[in-house]
């Protein structure tokens, strides 16, 4: 059995440029959770730095993501929110349980 493909997103966003992008988050969130593959799709602002967002998700399998990403609304929302973003960091993760 393949075990779902996990990973955080954190991206570090431009002082004040968090609304802009969080107003385009439901959609984001509503199309990428209809994508096949998908498990999971939450997105999160930091507690501790309102302009730090981090994004959790999981696929069914790495090559179900790659098809994500190929996706028309997952490459506009990636160019939409490029300007937005002072750093981006990805980590791929697993549970042992």
């Amino acid at each position: 059995m393949t075990k779902p493909y996990k990973f955080i997103v954190t991206i570090e966003l431009v002082p004040g440029t968090r609304d802009e992008i969080l107003a385009r988050a439901p959609e984001v969130q509503l199309a990428a959770r209809a994508d096949n593959g998908c498990l999971s799709f939450d997105c999160f602002i930091c507690t501790d730095d309102p302009n730090r967002l981090v994004f959790i998700e999981s696929w069914t399998d790495e090559p179900a993501y790659a098809a994500h990403l190929l996706r028309g609304h997952t490459q506009r929302f990636l160019e939409f929110y490029e300007p937005f973003h002072r750093s981006f960091s990805f980590e791929t993760i697993t549970a042992n349980t």
